[in-house]
């Protein structure tokens, strides 16, 4: 069948109610951190399903004006007051612009998700986005049965009555709807161990920290668990799980290197019961030595977080406590050393990590060979803050699909994903 031609998407706006409307004549645009643009075919894709809408209240809606060819703003449509529209995609996926949008009430703070640019056209949505990971884990279809995860957290809690673990866990599984969470008590894939209630860096975009710069999805973790609380689960996981994989360091807590000896106790208690499956750490690599000391411990594989290698943007971000961003650099080059999967969790946002001095940083980094995988993951937060608190990058936006090519091409020793492999699928 002779494929159908791709005809430009048109600008998506709500009303007050949430009700999603599509304008008759005006084009989608989107915004690449400094100013509205039309971005290519190439960069629209249909929205993948499970996807969700969010309409941005205290925002200006733009599109493009097809008569007078640039951006115009709508506030209204029938004398009834109108609002952007953004798309948050499922897992595996990354953003490419931002939603035109511009902020008409300061005080109105957006919460921690990754807002994309949205259309619509031949009866479909098309989002601004691009596919970065083909695994099937975290598809929503995967997670509507709530009666098997309903037993499955029962079947927990008969096992371990007295972990506190399985009872925050079962908050955030049930409440918050965290995966990770959720495949614990569904017995496969990665399941997140949390056990930090502190944390040495300030992020803008903290998810688990409420700050006056943004709105946190849930709440952090208020204990440190114990090593036998920790291991209990996680070696029944390891033990019994498909496709398993334990890890520290979560949306709902701090840093977990500030737990190292207590974690490090717990891998040496997890893999005296069992050597199956991965144990693997999520991180800011602030501290090499405690990192190092859970290499010898028998940590498989480790995620550090990064948006930028430029110290002065690292800084902005994460507002680190203690250390800086040569710490972090130590610490990779120290798992590398011990012989882990190194994955390097890359926070994007449009506008900022394509420019073009970062952009050609990260390429430089990358040719070292210091990194197996880089996860492109979208930096969640309020666009509107970032621009406020973060200083402007160097050098004009050169699309991040044009920064995806440009390191598939340049550095082919690196993959490109979005989840953490187990180790099978580490290839080293």
């Amino acid at each position: 069948m002779k494929r159908r031609a791709f005809s430009y998407p048109r600008m998506v706006y709500s009303d007050s109610r949430g009700r999603i409307f599509v304008h008759p004549e005006w084009q989608a645009l989107g915004f690449d951190g400094r100013s509205y643009v039309l971005p290519e075919s190439r960069e629209w894709i249909p929205v993948p399903r499970g996807s969700a809408f969010f309409l941005l209240p205290g925002h200006r809606a733009f599109g493009l004006d097809p008569v007078r060819r640039c951006p115009a703003v709508l506030d209204t449509w029938e004398q009834e007051k109108v609002f952007p529209v953004s798309v948050f995609l499922i897992p595996g996926y990354m953003r490419l612009y931002l939603p035109a949008a511009q902020k008409s009430d300061s005080s109105v703070i957006l919460p921690l998700w990754p807002y994309t640019a949205l259309g619509y056209e031949q009866g479909r949505f098309f989002a601004c986005a691009t596919l970065v990971d083909k695994g099937r884990r975290q598809k929503p279809g995967f997670y509507r049965d709530k009666n098997l995860l309903r037993g499955g957290m029962a079947s927990f809690r008969r096992l371990f009555p007295s972990n506190r673990l399985i009872t925050h866990l079962s908050r955030c599984a049930w409440h918050y709807n965290c995966r990770n969470a959720q495949n614990l008590f569904l017995r496969r894939w990665e399941a997140g161990l949390p056990v930090s209630p502190a944390c040495n860096s300030r992020c803008l975009g903290c998810l688990s920290f409420a700050q006056s710069d943004c709105v946190s999805s849930h709440e952090r973790i208020r204990f440190v668990p114990t090593a036998g609380e920790i291991s209990e689960i996680g070696a029944r996981h390891l033990e019994k799980a498909v496709s398993p994989l334990v890890s520290f360091g979560q949306g709902c807590e701090g840093e977990p290197l500030l737990q190292s000896s207590v974690i490090a106790e717990a891998i040496l208690k997890m893999r005296k019961r069992t050597r199956r499956g991965t144990i693997h750490m999520n991180t800011n690599g602030s501290d090499p030595r405690a990192l190092e000391s859970l290499a010898r411990a028998g940590l498989n594989s480790v995620r550090i977080s990064l948006n930028s290698l430029h110290p002065h943007f690292y800084e902005a971000y994460y507002r680190p406590c203690g250390y800086g961003l040569k710490d972090v650099l130590a610490s990779i080059r120290i798992a590398r050393s011990y012989g882990l999967f190194v994955s390097l969790n890359y926070l994007t946002l449009p506008g900022f990590s394509d420019s073009r001095d970062e952009v050609d940083r990260l390429v430089r980094f990358l040719k070292k060979g210091s990194i197996h995988l880089l996860q492109m993951r979208n930096l969640c937060i309020d666009p509107g803050i970032f621009q406020e608190k973060m200083p402007q990058a160097g050098g004009k936006p050169v699309g991040l699909l044009s920064m995806i090519e440009k390191i598939r091409r340049e550095c082919p020793g690196v993959r490109i994903g979005y989840f953490n492999p187990p180790r099978s699928e580490f290839g080293i």
